[in-house]
């Protein structure tokens, strides 16, 4: 059965359920962000997040209605990149308006806006885009019973999934074709494709999709006959529900565990009196469960399995009620109204569990998927254009300063004139300001965050200094399965131009470990080389970045590196010792060897130090000098006895007092790590 959310439909058997995703942002910041945005293409990317965050349906169509129109302002009115960004809005708008429709039961309309959104992304060439509007509409006709257009719709889907090779998307596309391929009776081809998603969603960790498939599996062959695999099955899904705290799903699993048993039983009656009582038992905790939920469908089906298992004992009394209960809820569900509320309530439940599970996620490991994957594209690009916009402003205000000082050497008298002239330059600048600030508050919501370090490394400190407001370097983090990952990068450049690097590096950073799967930190650095040589390289740029990128095995405690002209350093018992580093940067350089895999044994005692160059070249003490490397190593070694979080305060008072009354000449970024 279905499954509707806001940017596409999937589809999984026996099980009904409405989910919006949530993406863990802070929805009054950005309802804030929304009314002081400047520019209406960063107010399209704030309403985007503000529409998949809410998740009241009386709240957020209404700023979905504000993204239709903002985006047809911009398609009419914008230049050919302004309107470029509208069509992009526009899209979504129309897939959540079909989304609406076809929650208040008007397929008709929903189709209709789903083949909009279709259209609109196919104007864009956005194969994701695409197949997500294919996906829908073929849900729609899957409603319709028309399962041959629905198949067509599915298949296409596919297709360009896989083009993309994006797992999670692959594997909701196999499952809608293998659900739909059991209901048309093709049993074969249903267990393909439901056996090729379950094998994806396994390699992704999805374990709601996991769950989902498993229990599909155990569908077909129970259809096909096989008892034994439909068990197996059955069984798996439901220890995995029990160990998620899927009620729902449970009170499914339940269920179909008890009609496996009382089929086994029916078949023979005489020599398999225990399968009668695992029936029953099960049977009893489906109906208890689906009590407790209150879902009319999943009570129905656990009357009318109980009334079978009692007519099997002979309880023919007992059998009766529950035959009447289960008529009771059918009669009641085939009303259209009743029908409605049951989809409300699933929908309340299901939403309310999985925004539990995502929080919960977020908090422990702030984990990227591909959605966060999306959502990091749309920022970086969002900040693109407004940094052109700060060059363009730029570029006005430094024609409108000469202008003024030509007019203040020919015109003296005009001073009022002069005086409105730098109120105008005021005004631009503080647009400007106003401006960075807010890429500043995008960039660090990409830094990796103190909770989620804390939680796979509990002992360490973070000192980080940017030069301007916005910074060039950067620290990162993500986790898959037990490999937790940290970055600790300098990009090209610093202030407003370091802050683009700083942004599209952490992009190839997150693509090559969430997306592609790379586990091993030296073939991260190598594909992310590859990927900024062939997108800002090809006439000869050398931007990239210097750093280090750390993977600790929070099972086995196991330390790797990879490091491009930047040392680590360990401080063990006062010795300070330089780690190995390849000299060559992640980008164009005049070496293209691969990067090496480094392993560290760093015991409880001692302490990791990663830092980037701004502090060691920064300028001060009594001589106006460069602090240097080997002072700043010292440093960390009279420190490293100091309790953790009592060096970063050491460090950045040490810091201020050298640089003194002279200007910061780099970003500086200071990681210190214990192993416990």
């Amino acid at each position: 059965m279905p499954r509707f959310k806001k940017h596409i439909i999937s589809v999984f058997v026996f099980l009904l359920c409405f989910v919006s995703i949530s993406r863990a942002q802070n929805i009054d910041s950005l309802k804030q962000a929304l009314s002081s945005a400047k520019h209406d293409t960063i107010k399209i990317s704030i309403l985007l997040e503000l529409v998949e965050s809410i998740s009241d349906d009386n709240v957020w169509p209404i700023y979905n209605d504000q993204l239709i129109k903002l985006s047809e302002k911009l398609v009419l009115d914008g230049n050919s990149k302004v309107k470029l960004i509208g069509k992009r809005g526009l899209a979504d708008g129309n897939n959540n308006l079909g989304f609406i429709y076809n929650n208040q039961g008007d397929i008709p309309k929903a189709l209709e806006y789903f083949s909009k959104s279709l259209k609109l992304q196919e104007e864009l060439k956005d194969k994701q885009g695409i197949a997500e509007a294919l996906g829908n509409i073929g849900v729609i006709y899957y409603f319709q019973n028309e399962k041959e257009k629905a198949l067509d719709y599915y298949t296409k889907a596919l297709k360009l999934r896989e083009e993309l090779g994006i797992k999670e998307d692959i594997a909701n596309s196999l499952n809608n074709i293998g659900n739909l391929y059991y209901m048309m009776g093709k049993m074969k081809e249903a267990l393909d494709y439901s056996t090729r998603s379950l094998k994806l969603q396994e390699e992704i960790g999805d374990n709601q999709g996991i769950s989902y498939s498993l229990n599909n599996l155990g569908a077909i062959y129970f259809n096909k006959g096989d008892i034994q695999q439909a068990l197996y099955y059955y069984a798996k899904s439901l220890a995995m529900r029990k160990e998620m705290g899927d009620k729902q799903g449970l009170a499914s699993s339940l269920h179909n565990l008890g009609v496996v048993h009382l089929k086994i039983y029916t078949d023979s009656p005489k020599t398999k009196m225990q399968e009668l009582k695992l029936a029953l038992a099960y049977t009893d905790s489906s109906l208890t469960l689906a009590k407790e939920l209150g879902f009319p469908d999943n009570i129905r089906n656990a009357e009318r399995l109980y009334s079978r298992v009692d007519s099997a004992q002979g309880n023919f009394s007992s059998a009766f009620e529950h035959y009447k209960q289960y008529i009771l809820y059918r009669d009641s569900i085939s009303n259209e109204a009743n029908h409605q509320e049951s989809l409300k309530s699933q929908m309340k439940y299901v939403f309310e569990k999985k925004e539990a599970i995502l929080l919960e996620q977020h908090d422990k490991e702030q984990a990227i998927s591909k959605e966060k994957q999306r959502v990091q594209t749309i920022v970086i690009w969002s900040v693109a254009g407004g940094l052109l916009l700060l060059l363009i402003f730029s570029v006005f205000i430094f024609k409108s300063l000469q202008e003024n000082k030509k007019a203040n050497k020919i015109i003296t008298s005009q001073k009022e004139l002069v005086e409105t002239k730098n109120h105008i330059i005021e005004e631009k600048q503080k647009e400007i300001v106003d401006s960075i600030n807010y890429a500043k508050r995008i960039q660090y919501s990409l830094l990796a965050h103190a909770d989620f370090i804390t939680e796979n490394i509990p002992q360490h400190f973070v000192y980080f200094n940017p030069k301007d407001i916005v910074s060039g370097d950067f620290y990162w983090a993500t986790k898959q399965g037990s490999k937790f990952y940290l970055a600790i990068c300098d990009s090209t450049g610093h202030g407003v131009p370091g802050a683009f690097m700083s942004l599209l590096n952490i992009g190839f950073l997150s693509e090559a470990i969430n997306e592609k799967g790379i586990v091993e930190p030296n073939e991260v650095f190598n594909n992310v080389r590859q990927r900024l040589i062939t997108t800002i390289s090809n006439e000869g740029q050398k931007d990239g970045f210097d750093g280090i990128l750390l993977c600790v095995d929070t099972e086995t405690k196991q330390l790797t590196y990879a490091a491009a002209n930047n040392r680590p350093v360990i401080i063990e018992d006062g010795n300070i010792m330089q780690l190995a580093a390849d000299r060559m940067p992640v980008g164009m350089g005049e070496r293209k060897e691969n990067f090496s895999l480094h392993t560290i044994d760093l015991k409880p005692e001692d302490t990791l130090y990663l830092y980037t160059d701004g502090f060691a070249d920064q300028f001060g003490g009594t001589k106006g000098k460069k602090f240097m490397y080997k002072q700043l190593n010292q440093l960390l070694a009279d420190i490293s006895t100091e309790i953790i979080e009592e060096q970063q305060i050491i460090l950045r008072d040490s810091f201020e007092k050298w640089r003194g009354d002279l200007e910061q000449v780099d970003d500086v970024l200071v990681i210190g790590i214990k192993m416990t």
